[in-house]
Order: C-alpha cells, then structure tokens, then sequence
C-alpha cells in the first residue's frame, strides 16, 4: 500500500511519524467518542490525515503565526497544523466538550505544545488570529460570520491574513453575487489523483474579503 503521506512536500521524517501517530490515536479515541465517521475509520491515514496535511502545499505560516480551527471534530486540521508547523500557535475551538477532551489528551500524547483545544466559540474570544481554518463545518457565508472579528489583517505566512478552507462543492450564491472569490486554490482531486476527492478544495480568502460579509 502507498504511504499515505508520500504526495505531501516539505514533511520531516519526525512529522510524519507524529501523523501516524495522531493517526493511531484517533482509531483508539473513536472507540470511545464519535470524533470521525465509522464508515472512514479504517482509511484514516488517508482519508482524513493525509488529506488535511495537503495544505502543507498551499500554505506556509511564519513563526508565531496565530491560526485558530473552526469547528475542529476531531482535530482536524488542527492536530496536523500543529504537527506540520510547530512555529506557529495553533487553537482548537468545537462546542462539543468531549471532543475537546479527547482533542487535549492527543495534544499531550503527541507532544504538542504549540496547539491548545478550548470548549468555547471563537467569536466569543477576545484574542485574535492571523488566520482561522474549517473543514467543512458549515456555508461558507457562516463560517466568515464566525470568524470576521477575531481576524487581523496584514500577512502571517505566504498568504494574506484570512479564511483557509477545506470545501466541497461550489462556492455559495451570496458570496458570488459580493464578487468574494478565493485568492487562491488547491484542487484535492488532482493533488492526490484521487476521484474520491472530485470536488475538493482548499481555499483561501484574505480578512479583506471576510469583511465583506
């Protein structure tokens, strides 16, 4: 079987033994809280790690950097951010207080002491982020409402300060009749040559255009 994580650029030997690692775990936490879906259990090395850790081609944050995961489940993206970027300040926020638990008892099993998972709602924070990240948690349009005052402007990394988003399908009405488009794609289909991604993007929209809204 191919490694999973073969097609991400740039991953040290270090990192992806964590991704296993986290890998593991979220098989072990599952069993325990329903993190992911059972059907996606067996393949999530792929289906979920790999697949978040993709972003490793699209984006690069620079030291410091403060990124917050919207909605994060099970720690998706947030544990691989933190993995991937042990530079940057990586906070998990989901309204369901057991996922948060299991969330902080992976981050102390895997040693990551650049990430931290909060019970709590991001708009309701009083600190701010460079950028905020969300896999398919809700309509875009919703997700910028969350979001829209916690940003800060400027750039943090190789893209502007904003919005990166895992999505499927297409970009929603009330952002397209705003002119709120991406400032920049990467197509998950054609990164992995996977059809089981057809659809799949990440996308980035800069704090500006989050605004908008």
């Amino acid at each position: 079987m191919e490694n999973p994580f073969a097609r991400i650029p740039d991953v040290a030997p270090e990192a992806v033994e964590k991704l296993e690692a986290y890998s593991a775990l979220l098989r072990e936490k599952n069993a325990k809280v329903n993190l992911l879906s059972r059907k996606d259990i067996d393949d999530v090395e792929y289906r979920h790690v790999a697949f978040c850790a993709a972003i490793n081609a699209f984006f690069k944050p620079s030291k410091g950097a403060r990124i917050a995961d919207v909605g994060t489940g099970g720690g998706l993206p947030g544990i691989v951010l933190a993995i991937l970027y042990p530079h940057a300040k990586i906070v998990m926020f989901d309204g369901v207080g057991k996922k948060i638990s299991m969330i902080n008892e992976m981050l102390a099993e895997l040693y990551l002491p650049n990430a931290s998972a909060l019970h709590a709602r991001v708009e309701e924070q009083k600190g701010m982020f460079d950028y905020a990240v969300g896999r398919s948690v809700c309509a875009l349009p919703m997700f910028f409402g969350f979001v829209r005052k916690r940003l800060l402007r400027g750039r943090a990394g190789n893209l502007a300060n904003g919005v990166i988003y895992f999505k499927g399908g297409e970009i929603e009405d009330e952002l397209v009749k705003k002119k709120i488009f991406p400032s920049a794609e990467l197509d998950l289909q054609r990164f992995f040559e996977d059809d089981r991604f057809e659809g799949k993007r990440i996308l980035h929209f800069s704090t500006e255009s989050v605004l908008k809204i």
